[in-house]
């Protein structure tokens, strides 16, 4: 473990943005307290979650974990998805879901999100403790029965993917998370939302362009989109890499907040002069939406586009100059289940049952041991309390237990229900 942070305090992270994707900053990165603990205390609760996991195979769950609603969202993907064939792993339907014989394990983070008001906190480190804390939970076999459970007693699937589906924790912890897997020796697959779309457009352009982002201006604001660009880039200065292009160097990434249209044509030309009016005209190869609530979207914004470019306006001969051929909006909804399959195709870890996928469902609640005066009228954590815990303090706020729709809101579940259809039958609706 010495060595993996040794090795990580040799690293230094500049943070190289455009204007509308974040802060400018240079950060010297150190690994968490926990990480190390993970892999050198054996007596502590998260090497108990390491213990044992080589044996795994390829029996464990895939596993989402996140927000409520951009859980649900990519927990549905992943249950109903069949963009491959399943014999050769051709891009081609087949007419059985991709994840046949898998099970996919949403965790809805119903304690700790949103993430982004840690950011507005300066508790940055907090996020960074969620992500490896969920991490570990996720790979773990036990979990919490319920509030009051101190033992972790009850029984859950280990994974042998992490997904997150938080873009912040895109940032925020996975350079935590790549540690403890190189530290520890597992093989399990860690997948993020902005790292898969940016390099997935990166992937299908070949000529000097740039990457839009439409987000929310709290997302942008955190930076993360730019970050992660920044090291992607890198790797594409790298003549002896693989995924070495010649005009990567002077690639951006833009991220722009517009409000979205009354329909696909008016979404699209709301984008496209936003990136004007930022004084952009380099072209762009693609546009990630990275609201996941928005993912059904992406196939109007795409043919409304391609009908603008076909008529013989003044407008759309402005809006053809910027976009490279196979330009396209992407949603990381639909890369992540890409990569997922990929990954296990690749690592030999699809299960080969035949079935159809199965789904079993996991949340946090806050843990009995938090005092009355910290929690708001619905027993959740005062946002106070909440955005300002410290981390490694050692003290557990919140536990992972089986999902109990008691606690969550008539709302909550009505959106679920129409979000994730699917994951609402398997979860919740009792026949």
């Amino acid at each position: 473990m010495l060595k993996c942070i040794a090795y990580f305090n040799a690293l230094v992270f500049p943070v190289l943005l455009s204007v509308s994707c974040g802060r400018e900053e240079t950060v010297a990165f150190r690994p968490l307290d926990l990480v190390e603990t993970a892999v050198s205390d054996t007596a502590s609760p998260a090497a108990a979650c390491l213990r044992g996991y080589a044996d795994l195979g390829n029996a464990g769950a895939i596993a989402v974990f996140g927000g409520f609603e951009e859980t649900a969202v990519l927990a549905e993907k992943l249950l109903t998805c069949d963009k491959f064939d399943n014999i050769d792993a051709k891009e081609r339907p087949d007419g059985l879901p991709d994840f046949s014989g898998e099970t996919v394990m949403p965790v809805f983070d119903a304690v700790n999100a949103p993430y982004t008001d840690y950011m507005a906190a300066a508790n940055e480190d907090f996020i960074r403790e969620l992500a490896v804390k969920g991490f570990l939970s996720m790979i773990s076999g036990h979990c919490a029965s319920s509030a009051f459970d101190h033992g972790s007693s009850a029984s859950k699937p280990r994974a042998k993917m992490v997904i997150f589906s938080s873009s912040v924790m895109s940032e925020f912890g996975i350079h935590d998370i790549d540690c403890l897997t190189a530290a520890a020796g597992i093989s399990t697959g860690v997948l993020d939302p902005v790292t898969s779309a940016v390099k997935h457009v990166f992937r299908h352009a070949d000529t000097l362009s740039n990457i839009g982002v439409w987000a929310e201006s709290n997302v942008v604001s955190s930076g993360v989109y730019g970050n992660v660009f920044r090291d992607i880039r890198s790797a594409c200065w790298d003549r002896h890499s693989h995924e070495y292009r010649d005009w990567a160097r002077t690639s951006e990434i833009v991220c722009l907040s517009p409000e979205p249209g009354s329909d696909a044509g008016e979404s699209v030309r709301r984008f496209f002069d936003a990136y004007l009016s930022a004084d952009y005209h380099t072209p762009l190869s693609g546009v990630i939406l990275d609201d996941f609530t928005r993912s059904s979207e992406v196939d109007s914004l795409n043919a409304a586009l391609d009908g603008i470019l076909m008529s013989e306006t003044r407008e759309s001969e402005i809006y053809r100059q910027l976009i490279v051929p196979g330009f396209r909006f992407i949603s990381p909804v639909e890369t992540l289940a890409e990569d997922c399959y990929r990954w296990l195709r690749e690592n030999g870890r699809f299960t080969h049952l035949v079935a159809l996928p199965g789904m079993s469902g996991y949340m946090t609640v806050v843990s009995s041991e938090v005092q009355g005066g910290y929690l708001d009228k619905d027993g959740w954590l005062d946002p106070e309390f909440k955005y300002n815990r410290a981390p490694g303090s050692g003290v557990e706020t919140f536990r992972f237990i089986p999902l109990s729709q008691s606690y969550f809101s008539d709302a909550a579940m009505e959106r679920m229900k129409e979000l994730a259809p699917e994951t609402y039958k398997r979860l919740i609706y009792v026949y």
